[in-house]
Formats: structure tokens, C-alpha cells, sequence
């Protein structure tokens, strides 16, 4: 087993909240109820949940599992291995950064509409502003776009700079549990709204023929792996933040069904909202409102269109949009905590760097590299299909065969059970061996063949990703790894 990790969780609490906030991010509110929606409605439950239960749990527990195991980062854990697998490490760790670096500047969009929906409620409710206005003069508005993102940072600088129990533990104590209440709020608001019926109506009435189709079950097995945080990076750091001997396995269960929870919960507030429209515009289908029903249009053109005519005046709908978008930055934040903290992990097992003065250096680098999507925002897509959908595939795909035929999981599986609360039996094997591969390989082939085009921005981050990744594992480590682990065979 490795070294003992330096900082700890204080209680179990922490490191699951931790892991939730990790998990619940911007997907679970804007894109979870739209696929729901589109792949059939309460039928789309039936694939999600089965990819849950035989993809998703299993690789979540197989994280915690490598994290504590091996207690480091992705390029240790990888490298204790074997030495020529710490290049996965790197990988999956030099992905998420580049994540980190454009999705802070989607959380700054985020912020500055904390206020935007304060100060322009009144021209929206009055017809003198659009939603979609505001949004494109928003995203337009580099300088403004600027301050956002410099307190997005500063906050997710602040958090990890204070350390793991001080800083990570202490902002999910209060930010998970904050994001649920103010969930709650609008949930209920959102189906208490005239004609809230109709739209839950469209988002839970199942469509059993649907189930013939094969991209349901690609869009639930891909909602899947995004929505937990499976990447191979930030739930191995976070896990190795536990003491060993820790349960494990009950602890992914918890996170997952939290996870899953929040998205089917939030669903409610989000098609109770949009059945609310569809009454105001006397239509009888949700296409016929021609706006935004998943993604970003539905965050920042949809809701604030509705929460613009709710009933009460512009006092009202402030209010509701404050605390709507409340929700959305919490949900991101929690999750751009978890990026920067396994970048640090993996310099500091490497090179023996200080987490403060590397977690202010990584954020410094993240802000400027960030600017690019600030005045640049249409290479979001190219560059999120690259390290945010097509990598963390072939990554979590690597990890789970290197794990299954290569180190075996029933190391893994006879090293947790001694404390576990649930078991893991033989089903556990099969499932990190079979099961996740299979599955992800059909995800990453089924995207791919069906992308029309892979840009040249998508390339080139990609090759520059592996080139820094080659560079970076050829540099020598501070101190060799005491030991590596026998493969079974």
C-alpha cells in the first residue's frame, strides 16, 4: 500500500458531501431533465438506472478504492501500478485542468446573472428585455465576463488554498446542504405555478418505444459516467483523503444516489417551470415555445424567461432568479474545487511542491488560460468535446481494464471489505472488468462515428494535452515510490 496521505478528512461527513459537491454540477440541472424529456420521459429511468447500478456505482466505488489504496494522486496511483502507466495519470489529471479553465468561465457567466436577474427583473417583466438579449450581451461583454470569473476564482482559490478539512471540508458542509434547501424552494415554487402540471406531465409520462432506440441508452450510460465526477482524477484525491480502513463501498453508494437524486428532484422545478410557459403561450407541446429546453439556453434564456412572468412582479421574479442561479453557481462550485485539488495532488506527489503556493500558481495559470474563452467563448464546444466528453472515455475506459486485468480487482475488493457496511462479492469483478469497458467503448464509438466533424481546435488540444503529458512524466520524481504493487494474473 502507499505512503499515507498528509491531510485527512475530519469526519466521513465531509469526504461524502465533498464527493457529492464534486459530482452534482452544471449537467445535473440543465441536461438531466432534458434527456429524461427527449428519450422518453419516465421510461429514460429505466436505462439510467441500470447504467447506474452496473456502470456507474461500481466505477465510483473503484475510484474511491484506487485513491485510498494507493493514497495519491492519478499519476501515483497509475505509477505504483506500473511505471510506464503513469502517463494515464497525467492525462486524465492535465484533462481536468483544461476543463477547470473553461468551465470557471461558464460559472462566471453564472455569477454575473446572480445579479443581472436583480437588476434587469423589471425590463424583462416589462417586455423592454429579452432573455436572450441579456444572455448575448453578457457573453459579448468580455470585461464584465472578466469580474466573474476573477471571484469564481478567488473563491475556489480561497477553498483549496485553505487545505482539505479547513477549506474543501468546511465549504461542502455548507454548500451542499445549502444547494438542497434552495432546490427545495424551487421545486416547490415550480410546481405550485399555473399549468406546472402539463410540463411534469411531458417530463415523467414514459415512452416505452423509446427503449428500442440505442442512443437512449448511450445518452443514459454517458449521463452517467459525467454526472458522478468519474474521471479518474478528483474522487481518487479526495478518497485518499481518508483514513485507511475506511468504508468505502456504502460511501459511493451514498454519493451516487445523492447525485442521481438531486437531478430527478431538480427536474421538477425545471418542467414545472416549463409547463408554467407552455400555459402562458397556450401551447399544447414543449417544442412549440421554439426556446431552450436542455443546456445552457436553458439556464440563461428559458428560466429567466419564465421567472421574468412570474406571478407576483418583478420583486418576484428577482428574487426566484437569484435564488435559481444561487443553486447553479453552488452546483459548479463545489465542482471546480474538485478539479483544482487533484492538479495540486499530483504536483505535490511528484515534485514535493507546497499546496499554497501551487494551488495559487495552478489558479493564476487557470485564470489566464481561462481569458481565451472569455473573449473567445465559441471554443467552449470544440475543446469541451474533446477533454470534457471524447477523453474522460478512453481515460475511465483505461483505468477500468488496467484495474480489472491488470492489478486485479479482487485486491481491491479483499482490501475494502473488512470495513465495509456492504459487501462487495465476485459481481464487483465482473462488472470493472466487463461491464464498464464494454460500455464506454460503445459510448466513445457511437459518439464518435456519429460526430460529423472533429475541429482543429478539438486536435490540437488534444495533441498539445498528450505532448505535456509525455513531457511531464519523463520529468524524475523527488522521491521514488517506495514500492509498486505485483499485478495478478
Amino acid at each position: 500500500m502507499g505512503e499515507i496521505a498528509a491531510e485527512y478528512w475530519k469526519r466521513r461527513k465531509g469526504f461524502i458531501l465533498a464527493a457529492i459537491g464534486s459530482a452534482i454540477g452544471l449537467g445535473n440541472i440543465w441536461r438531466f431533465s432534458w434527456l429524461t424529456y427527449r428519450n422518453g420521459g419516465g421510461a429514460f429511468l429505466i436505462p439510467y438506472f441500470i447504467a447506474l447500478l452496473i456502470v456507474g456505482v461500481p466505477l465510483l466505488i473503484l475510484e474511491f478504492l484506487l485513491g485510498n489504496y494507493f493514497g495519491g494522486s492519478s499519476p501515483k496511483v497509475f505509477r505504483k501500478i506500473r511505471d510506464n502507466l503513469e502517463i494515464i495519470g497525467w492525462i486524465a489529471i492535465l484533462d481536468v485542468f483544461i476543463i477547470g479553465t473553461y468551465y470557471a468561465v461558464v460559472l462566471a457567466w453564472v455569477f454575473d446573472y446572480i445579479w443581472l436577474s436583480i437588476v434587469y427583473a423589471p425590463q424583462l417583466a416589462a417586455g423592454q428585455l429579452s432573455a436572450s438579449t441579456l444572455f448575448s450581451n453578457l457573453v459579448s461583454n468580455s470585461w464584465l465576463v472578466l469580474v466573474g470569473l476573477a471571484v469564481t476564482w478567488f473563491v475556489t482559490w480561497y477553498t483549496v488554498f485553505r487545505g482539505v478539512s479547513e477549506g474543501i471540508e468546511k465549504a461542502s458542509l455548507v454548500a451542499i446542504p445549502l444547494l438542497w434547501i434552495l432546490s427545495v424552494i424551487l421545486v416547490i415554487r415550480g410546481v405550485t405555478l399555473p399549468g406546472a402540471d402539463t410540463g411534469i406531465n411531458w417530463y415523467l409520462t414514459p415512452d416505452f418505444s423509446k427503449l428500442a432506440q440505442g442512443s437512449v441508452w448511450i445518452d443514459a450510460f454517458g449521463q452517467i459516467l459525467f454526472t458522478l465526477s468519474i474521471m479518474a482524477a478528483p474522487l481518487i484525491v479526495y478518497a485518499s483523503y481518508m483514513p485507511k480502513k475506511s468504508e468505502l463501498p456504502n460511501s459511493a453508494w451514498i454519493t451516487a444516489f445523492a447525485n442521481c437524486g438531486f437531478s430527478f428532484f431538480f427536474g421538477f422545478a425545471t418542467w414545472g417551470i416549463i409547463g408554467y410557459l407552455m400555459s402562458l403561450n397556450n401551447v399544447a407541446s414543449p417544442e412549440a415555445l421554439k426556446i431552450p429546453l436542455g443546456g445552457g439556453g436553458l439556464a440563461f434564456i428559458t428560466i429567466p424567461t419564465a421567472m421574468s412572468r412570474l406571478p407576483g412582479g418583478p420583486s418576484v421574479a428577482a428574487v426566484f432568479g437569484l435564488i435559481f442561479f444561487l443553486v447553479l453557481w453552488l452546483a459548479g462550485y463545489t465542482s471546480l474545487i474538485s478539479i483544482i485539488e487533484p492538479v495540486y495532488a499530483a504536483l505535490r506527489d511528484k515534485f514535493g511542491v507546497t499546496r499554497r503556493q501551487t494551488v495559487t500558481a495552478v489558479t493564476i495559470i487557470s485564470f489566464i488560460i481561462g481569458l481565451i474563452f472569455v473573449f473567445k467563448p465559441n471554443m467552449i464546444d470544440p475543446v469541451d468535446f474533446m477533454v470534457g466528453s471524447t477523453n474522460l472515455v478512453w481515460i475511465v475506459l483505461l483505468e477500468a481494464a488496467v484495474a480489472g486485468f491488470y492489478l486485479g480487482v479482487k485486491k481491491l475488493r479483499e482490501y475494502a471489505n473488512p470495513y465495509a457496511e456492504l459487501k462487495l462479492g465476485v459481481w464487483f469483478d465482473y462488472l470493472i472488468k466487463y461491464a464498464a469497458p464494454i460500455s464506454m467503448a460503445i459510448i466513445l464509438f457511437y459518439g464518435l462515428w456519429f460526430t460529423k466533424s472533429i475541429s482543429p481546435v478539438s486536435l490540437i488540444v488534444m495533441v498539445a494535452l498528450l505532448i505535456a503529458a509525455i513531457l511531464v512524466t519523463g520529468l524524475k520524481w523527488k522521491t521514488e515510490l517506495k514500492e509498486t504493487v505485483t499485478a495478478e494474473v
